[in-house]
Protein backbone atom coordinates (compact mmCIF):
# COMPACT_ATOMS: atom_id res chain seq x y z
CA UNK A 1 0.00 0.00 0.00
CA UNK A 2 3.51 2.41 0.71
CA UNK A 3 3.09 2.62 -3.16
CA UNK A 4 -0.04 4.80 -3.12
CA UNK A 5 0.09 8.27 -1.86
CA UNK A 6 -0.73 8.85 1.63
CA UNK A 7 -4.10 10.31 2.96
CA UNK A 8 -2.47 12.38 5.51
CA UNK A 9 1.42 13.30 6.03
CA UNK A 10 2.40 15.04 9.24
CA UNK A 11 6.15 16.82 9.65
CA UNK A 12 6.69 17.32 13.46
CA UNK A 13 9.80 17.97 15.89
CA UNK A 14 10.75 15.51 17.60
CA UNK A 15 9.45 16.53 21.29
CA UNK A 16 7.88 15.14 24.32
CA UNK A 17 4.64 16.41 23.29
CA UNK A 18 4.61 15.26 19.55
CA UNK A 19 2.68 11.67 20.42
CA UNK A 20 -0.08 13.83 21.81
CA UNK A 21 -0.28 16.00 18.57
CA UNK A 22 -0.27 12.78 16.46
CA UNK A 23 -3.29 10.91 18.56
CA UNK A 24 -5.03 14.48 17.97
CA UNK A 25 -4.50 13.80 14.47
CA UNK A 26 -5.58 9.79 14.27
CA UNK A 27 -9.09 11.30 16.77
CA UNK A 28 -10.44 13.52 14.30
CA UNK A 29 -9.49 11.26 11.20
CA UNK A 30 -11.29 8.58 13.12
CA UNK A 31 -14.33 11.32 13.50
CA UNK A 32 -14.25 11.74 9.85
CA UNK A 33 -13.95 8.23 8.52
CA UNK A 34 -16.42 6.82 11.24
CA UNK A 35 -13.83 4.33 12.76
CA UNK A 36 -14.52 1.07 15.29
CA UNK A 37 -13.05 2.69 18.98
CA UNK A 38 -11.02 -0.80 19.31
CA UNK A 39 -9.31 0.15 15.74
CA UNK A 40 -8.87 3.89 16.99
CA UNK A 41 -7.37 2.65 20.63
CA UNK A 42 -5.19 -0.08 18.49
CA UNK A 43 -3.93 2.97 16.18
CA UNK A 44 -3.59 5.38 18.69
CA UNK A 45 -1.69 3.11 21.43
CA UNK A 46 0.62 1.50 18.47
CA UNK A 47 1.50 4.97 16.69
CA UNK A 48 2.05 6.39 20.12
CA UNK A 49 4.25 4.30 20.95
CA UNK A 50 6.34 4.69 17.79
CA UNK A 51 6.60 8.03 18.34
CA UNK A 52 7.67 7.78 21.43
CA UNK A 53 10.47 5.73 20.53
CA UNK A 54 11.48 8.48 18.13
CA UNK A 55 11.43 11.15 20.99
CA UNK A 56 13.79 9.31 23.54
CA UNK A 57 16.09 7.34 21.51
CA UNK A 58 16.43 8.90 17.54
CA UNK A 59 18.43 12.34 18.40
CA UNK A 60 20.22 11.59 21.96
CA UNK A 61 20.28 15.44 23.66
CA UNK A 62 18.01 16.98 20.77
CA UNK A 63 15.09 16.77 18.44
CA UNK A 64 14.86 16.21 14.98
CA UNK A 65 12.29 15.37 12.31
CA UNK A 66 9.83 13.24 12.73
CA UNK A 67 7.36 12.52 9.74
CA UNK A 68 4.02 10.19 10.22
CA UNK A 69 2.45 8.65 6.91
CA UNK A 70 -1.27 7.44 6.98
CA UNK A 71 -2.41 4.99 4.29
CA UNK A 72 -5.98 3.59 3.81
CA UNK A 73 -7.72 0.97 1.95
CA UNK A 74 -10.74 -1.23 1.90
CA UNK A 75 -8.82 -3.94 3.90
CA UNK A 76 -6.32 -2.03 5.82
CA UNK A 77 -4.54 0.57 7.35
CA UNK A 78 -0.89 1.40 7.10
CA UNK A 79 0.56 4.04 9.36
CA UNK A 80 4.54 4.58 8.77
CA UNK A 81 6.39 6.82 11.28
CA UNK A 82 9.74 8.09 10.22
CA UNK A 83 12.69 9.99 11.59
CA UNK A 84 16.51 10.62 10.61
CA UNK A 85 17.80 9.73 13.84
CA UNK A 86 21.02 7.46 14.68
CA UNK A 87 18.75 4.15 13.49
CA UNK A 88 18.79 1.20 15.08
CA UNK A 89 22.17 0.00 16.58
CA UNK A 90 23.56 -3.32 15.64
CA UNK A 91 23.85 -4.15 19.34
CA UNK A 92 20.49 -3.04 20.13
CA UNK A 93 17.72 -5.77 21.85
CA UNK A 94 15.15 -6.94 19.20
CA UNK A 95 12.33 -5.92 21.10
CA UNK A 96 12.14 -3.18 23.56
CA UNK A 97 8.20 -2.40 25.27
CA UNK A 98 7.47 0.00 23.10
CA UNK A 99 7.50 -2.38 20.06
CA UNK A 100 6.67 -5.35 21.95
CA UNK A 101 3.31 -2.98 22.24
CA UNK A 102 3.25 -2.09 18.76
CA UNK A 103 3.63 -6.00 17.19
CA UNK A 104 0.65 -6.66 19.77
CA UNK A 105 -1.60 -4.43 18.20
CA UNK A 106 -0.91 -3.95 14.50
CA UNK A 107 -1.53 -7.53 12.17
CA UNK A 108 1.80 -6.69 11.25
CA UNK A 109 4.77 -4.56 12.19
CA UNK A 110 8.23 -3.72 10.52
CA UNK A 111 11.50 -2.03 12.02
CA UNK A 112 14.09 -1.15 9.59
CA UNK A 113 17.07 2.02 9.25
CA UNK A 114 16.83 2.73 5.63
CA UNK A 115 20.20 3.47 3.63
CA UNK A 116 20.49 7.15 4.17
CA UNK A 117 19.81 6.68 8.08
CA UNK A 118 16.94 6.85 10.41
CA UNK A 119 14.65 4.47 11.37
CA UNK A 120 10.73 3.42 9.67
CA UNK A 121 8.38 1.68 10.85
CA UNK A 122 5.23 0.34 9.60
CA UNK A 123 2.43 -0.54 11.46
CA UNK A 124 -0.63 -2.31 9.73
CA UNK A 125 -4.26 -2.78 10.99
CA UNK A 126 -7.24 -4.41 9.86
CA UNK A 127 -9.86 -2.25 8.43
CA UNK A 128 -12.77 -5.16 7.98
CA UNK A 129 -13.36 -7.88 11.07
CA UNK A 130 -15.77 -10.53 10.52
CA UNK A 131 -16.41 -9.20 7.06
CA UNK A 132 -17.54 -6.09 8.10
CA UNK A 133 -15.59 -2.49 7.48
CA UNK A 134 -14.49 -0.47 10.47
CA UNK A 135 -14.44 2.68 8.60
CA UNK A 136 -15.43 4.19 5.73
CA UNK A 137 -13.01 3.69 2.98
CA UNK A 138 -12.08 7.31 1.77
CA UNK A 139 -12.00 8.08 -2.10
CA UNK A 140 -7.95 7.63 -3.73
CA UNK A 141 -5.95 9.90 -2.58
CA UNK A 142 -4.32 12.88 -4.96
CA UNK A 143 -0.43 12.80 -5.48
CA UNK A 144 1.69 14.24 -3.38
CA UNK A 145 2.74 17.77 -5.03
CA UNK A 146 5.37 18.83 -2.38
CA UNK A 147 3.57 21.92 -1.67
CA UNK A 148 4.81 21.81 2.22
CA UNK A 149 8.36 22.08 0.92
CA UNK A 150 7.44 24.35 -1.78
CA UNK A 151 5.83 27.18 0.08
CA UNK A 152 8.12 26.30 2.59
CA UNK A 153 10.71 28.14 -0.01
CA UNK A 154 8.48 30.86 0.01
CA UNK A 155 9.14 34.12 1.63
CA UNK A 156 5.85 33.53 3.60
CA UNK A 157 6.02 29.69 3.13
CA UNK A 158 4.69 27.48 5.39
CA UNK A 159 6.68 26.12 8.36
CA UNK A 160 5.56 25.71 11.99
CA UNK A 161 5.08 22.96 14.52
CA UNK A 162 2.88 20.86 12.38
CA UNK A 163 3.36 20.77 8.79
CA UNK A 164 1.32 18.38 6.78
CA UNK A 165 -0.96 17.35 3.95
CA UNK A 166 -4.36 15.51 3.44
CA UNK A 167 -6.06 14.21 0.66
CA UNK A 168 -8.83 14.01 -0.11
CA UNK A 169 -9.87 17.48 1.14
CA UNK A 170 -12.67 16.60 2.84
CA UNK A 171 -10.38 15.26 5.25
CA UNK A 172 -9.29 18.20 6.53
CA UNK A 173 -11.82 19.25 8.84
CA UNK A 174 -11.38 16.53 11.73
CA UNK A 175 -7.32 16.84 11.04
CA UNK A 176 -6.89 20.70 11.66
CA UNK A 177 -9.70 21.09 14.15
CA UNK A 178 -7.92 19.08 16.44
CA UNK A 179 -4.70 19.72 15.81
CA UNK A 180 -4.99 23.86 16.21
CA UNK A 181 -7.28 22.61 19.41
CA UNK A 182 -4.20 20.60 20.76
CA UNK A 183 -1.62 23.78 19.93
CA UNK A 184 -3.93 25.92 21.40
CA UNK A 185 -3.64 24.29 24.87
CA UNK A 186 0.41 24.78 24.07
CA UNK A 187 0.32 28.47 23.08
CA UNK A 188 -1.78 28.91 26.91
CA UNK A 189 -4.98 30.02 25.28
CA UNK A 190 -7.57 30.88 27.30
CA UNK A 191 -11.03 29.60 27.61
CA UNK A 192 -13.25 32.13 25.74
CA UNK A 193 -10.24 32.09 23.27
CA UNK A 194 -9.83 28.32 23.21
CA UNK A 195 -13.33 28.28 22.38
CA UNK A 196 -13.20 30.85 18.95
CA UNK A 197 -10.22 28.16 17.64
CA UNK A 198 -13.11 25.82 16.86
CA UNK A 199 -15.00 28.36 14.90
CA UNK A 200 -11.64 29.43 13.29
CA UNK A 201 -10.24 25.96 12.45
CA UNK A 202 -14.02 25.25 11.02
CA UNK A 203 -14.29 28.14 8.75
CA UNK A 204 -10.81 27.75 7.59
CA UNK A 205 -11.40 24.33 6.34
CA UNK A 206 -15.19 25.13 4.51
CA UNK A 207 -13.15 27.52 2.44
CA UNK A 208 -10.81 25.08 1.59
CA UNK A 209 -12.76 22.54 0.60
CA UNK A 210 -14.69 25.44 -1.86
CA UNK A 211 -11.63 26.41 -3.05
CA UNK A 212 -8.73 24.11 -3.07
CA UNK A 213 -7.13 24.04 -6.27
CA UNK A 214 -6.31 19.78 -6.37
CA UNK A 215 -7.31 17.41 -4.52
CA UNK A 216 -4.52 17.86 -1.59
CA UNK A 217 -4.65 20.16 0.57
CA UNK A 218 -1.14 21.22 2.66
CA UNK A 219 -0.93 23.31 5.97
CA UNK A 220 0.94 24.46 8.49
CA UNK A 221 -0.11 25.43 12.68
CA UNK A 222 2.28 27.10 14.65
CA UNK A 223 1.66 27.42 18.55
CA UNK A 224 3.59 30.34 20.12
CA UNK A 225 2.79 31.90 24.04
CA UNK A 226 -0.87 33.78 23.21
CA UNK A 227 -0.42 33.27 19.56
CA UNK A 228 -1.54 30.34 16.95
CA UNK A 229 -1.36 30.92 13.33
CA UNK A 230 -2.51 28.49 10.44
CA UNK A 231 -1.66 28.64 6.96
CA UNK A 232 -3.31 26.46 4.30
CA UNK A 233 -2.94 26.35 -0.02
CA UNK A 234 -2.90 25.71 -2.55
CA UNK A 235 -6.06 27.60 -3.02
CA UNK A 236 -7.71 29.03 -6.51
CA UNK A 237 -6.60 32.32 -7.22
CA UNK A 238 -8.47 35.15 -8.08
CA UNK A 239 -11.51 37.93 -6.70
CA UNK A 240 -14.32 35.04 -6.55
CA UNK A 241 -11.32 32.88 -4.17
CA UNK A 242 -10.89 34.75 -1.23
CA UNK A 243 -13.15 33.73 2.12
CA UNK A 244 -15.29 37.00 1.24
CA UNK A 245 -14.64 36.96 -2.50
CA UNK A 246 -12.98 40.92 -1.73
CA UNK A 247 -9.14 41.55 -2.31
CA UNK A 248 -7.21 44.50 -2.44
CA UNK A 249 -3.70 45.10 -3.42
CA UNK A 250 -0.46 43.42 -2.13
CA UNK A 251 -1.66 40.11 -0.75
CA UNK A 252 -4.96 41.27 0.83
CA UNK A 253 -6.82 41.55 3.69
CA UNK A 254 -10.06 39.49 3.65
CA UNK A 255 -13.13 37.95 5.35
CA UNK A 256 -16.09 37.01 6.41
CA UNK A 257 -17.54 35.81 9.88
CA UNK A 258 -16.31 33.91 11.96
CA UNK A 259 -12.56 34.60 9.79
CA UNK A 260 -12.90 38.41 9.44
CA UNK A 261 -14.27 38.48 13.41
CA UNK A 262 -12.58 36.15 15.27
CA UNK A 263 -8.70 36.32 13.41
CA UNK A 264 -6.46 39.27 14.29
CA UNK A 265 -4.23 38.38 11.06
CA UNK A 266 -6.29 37.43 8.14
CA UNK A 267 -4.17 37.89 4.47
CA UNK A 268 -4.15 35.71 1.50
CA UNK A 269 -0.90 35.26 -0.23
CA UNK A 270 0.09 35.15 -4.27
CA UNK A 271 1.91 31.92 -4.93
CA UNK A 272 2.83 31.73 -8.11
CA UNK A 273 -0.35 30.98 -9.76
CA UNK A 274 -2.28 29.90 -6.84
CA UNK A 275 -2.93 31.45 -3.22
CA UNK A 276 -1.97 30.62 0.70
CA UNK A 277 -4.40 31.45 3.32
CA UNK A 278 -2.84 32.92 6.65
CA UNK A 279 -4.94 32.99 9.43
CA UNK A 280 -3.30 34.13 13.31
CA UNK A 281 -5.47 34.56 16.64
CA UNK A 282 -3.86 36.13 19.53
CA UNK A 283 -5.18 35.85 23.26
CA UNK A 284 -6.67 38.39 24.24
CA UNK A 285 -7.40 39.11 20.98
CA UNK A 286 -6.31 42.60 19.53
CA UNK A 287 -8.83 45.54 20.00
CA UNK A 288 -11.14 46.27 17.13
CA UNK A 289 -12.95 49.41 16.03
CA UNK A 290 -16.76 49.13 16.66
CA UNK A 291 -18.70 48.50 13.92
CA UNK A 292 -20.37 51.04 12.41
Amino acid sequence: MTLDPPIVRLELESRPETPALVRAMLGGLAERLGSDPELLDDLKTAVSEACNNVVLHAYPGAGGPLTVLLYASEREIEVVVRDRGTGIPPDAPSQGVGMRVVQALAERATFWSPPGGGTEVSMTFAAVREGKPLLITPPSPAPEDAWERRLAAEANGISGDVVGSVSPVGLLTGVLGRLGRALAIRARFSLDRFADVYLVTDAVTDHAARNAQGGRIAFAISARARRLELKIGPLRAGPSAGPDARRSEGGARAGSPPLALLSDELEQIRVGGSELLRVALLDPPRSRPPAG
